[in-house]
C-alpha cells in the first residue's frame, strides 16, 4: 500500500488529517509532518527522512505539500525518487480523503495523479453552478 505524509507549514497538515478522519475515520496509511516556522532546515530534513523510512511499506510514499516553492515542498523534494517517493503540491482536504482510500497495489505515480485529479475536480466557483 502507498503511504502518504502531509508536509506543511505550521500545523496545517495535522488539522487537515484530523478533518479527514472526521469524515471517513482513522487511517494508518496517512501521517503528517508539520514544519515549524523557526525550525532549522537541516533538522527538518532529517526528521522528514526518518518519517519517510517509518511509513514506507515498500510500495512508495506520497509527500503532499502545501505550496510549490515553500519550505515544506523544498524539503520534500530532497527525497523525491521517481517511482518510489512522489511529491504532490497544493494539498487540500479532498486529496487527503482520497489518499486514505487508495486501493492496494496502485503505483505511487498513479496514486499521485489520482490525488491531483481529485483536488482539481473539487474546485468550484459557486456562481458558475447556481
Amino acid at each position: 500500500m502507498v503511504s502518504t505524509l502531509v508536509v506543511t507549514h505550521g500545523e496545517v497538515a495535522k488539522h487537515l488529517i484530523e478533518a479527514a478522519e472526521q469524515i471517513i475515520g482513522k487511517s494508518d496509511s496517512v501521517g503528517h509532518f508539520c514544519v515549524d516556522w523557526d525550525q532549522d532546515l537541516e533538522s527538518a530534513k532529517e526528521q522528514l527522512k526518518k518519517l519517510i523510512a517509518e511509513v514506507d511499506r515498500g510500495e512508495g510514499v506520497l509527500l503532499l505539500t502545501d505550496i510549490f516553492g515553500g519550505t515544506p515542498t523544498n524539503i520534500a523534494l530532497t527525497y523525491h525518487k521517481p517511482h518510489h517517493v512522489e511529491v504532490v503540491t497544493g494539498v487540500n482536504l479532498p486529496m487527503i480523503v482520497k489518499a486514505m482510500t487508495l486501493p492496494s497495489g496502485i503505483s505511487v505515480s498513479d496514486a499521485g495523479r489520482q490525488l491531483r485529479n481529485q483536488a482539481q475536480k473539487s474546485i468550484y466557483i459557486a456562481s458558475e453552478l447556481l
